[in-house]
């Protein structure tokens, strides 16, 4: 396809309504990339997905590229996330992954771009849903590249991922407890990676790996984020990544997490029991095995 560059999109804003309803997505459609990923925004190299909920109207869509239109407020989601672009071109596709207009959307050519993603009335019925979509080239606003996908796609088993890198004191405190635990903790494969500084708990699912009948390579992740390196027990962030469940995420103390690992593993208990065990601070605590 004819990829033309839109120099007017530069500091400006375009609506577009859309023929079809379906989920949103930027990407290069001859990259030979399908879009997957869970949450509402989704990320891999030359694409992003983008859940447009579930309403029954077609949504309204404004894209712009450049600096902060300062609209930030009266939206009802607001979440961002960076792409890196191989080939140099973006556009903004439909549900099928053809692209709904030809204008290049990577204004600045082949690298990173963040890619900030406003929504509202995306489950409203009646309502249109409403997009503004800022693409921001990186080298303008110093955004760096999210980490590669191989880093948590190559790994299997329960996850347990550092998201936070300002407790360094206390993040070796937490490993030792983890290695001088029990040994139910010994299947938790440790992700400490500084790339990762942030992350949240969507991009995470995103960037684990699916065999070939798209079975997820992990399906617990928990999380040592801010919060889990300010409190003594280490309140982990537990998510379940089993596909079709959309349990709450709920937190869990490091101290329990080994009993919450190996019920999960023995189909025992189901992760949703677990969450409906927290104490009034929304931490699971009891250790039982």
């Amino acid at each position: 396809m004819q990829r033309s560059n839109w120099p007017l999109l530069d500091g400006r804003t375009r609506p577009l309504k859309m023929k079809e309803w379906g989920d949103l997505a930027i990407m290069d459609p001859d990259a030979g990339k399908q879009p997957r990923g869970r949450g509402f925004l989704a990320a891999e190299k030359d694409w992003l997905h983008i859940d447009a909920g579930n309403a029954l109207e077609n949504p309204i869509v404004t894209l712009y590229t450049g600096d902060d239109p300062g609209t930030e407020s009266g939206w009802d989601e607001v979440e961002e996330i960076t792409v890196i672009s191989t080939t140099g071109f973006l556009a903004l596709c439909d549900s099928g992954y053809e692209p709904l207009r030809k204008e290049n959307l990577a204004t600045a050519g082949a690298g990173p771009y963040l890619i900030r993603v406003h929504a509202s009335d995306r489950s409203s019925d009646g309502k249109k849903p409403r997009f503004l979509i800022q693409i921001i080239p990186g080298k303008r606003t110093g955004a760096e590249p999210e980490p590669t996908s191989s880093t948590i796609e190559e790994s299997a088993g329960p996850l347990l991922v550092r998201t936070s890198f300002e407790q360094p004191d206390e993040w070796a405190r937490l490993l030792q407890a983890l290695e001088g635990g029990s040994e139910h903790y010994k299947s938790i494969n440790v992700i400490d990676n500084p790339a990762h500084a942030g992350i949240t708990a969507n991009q995470i699912q995103a960037r684990i790996g699916r065999d070939d009948e798209d079975w997820p390579n992990s399906t617990l992740v928990l999380i040592a984020d801010e919060r889990t390196l300010a409190s003594a027990d280490f309140p982990l962030l537990a998510v379940n990544n089993l596909p079709n469940e959309d349990d709450d995420p709920f937190r869990i103390t490091l101290a329990a997490a080994g009993s919450l690992v190996v019920n999960l593993e023995l189909a025992n208990t189901s992760f949703g029991e677990w969450g409906r065990g927290v104490d009034a601070d929304g931490v699971y605590r009891e250790e039982h095995y």
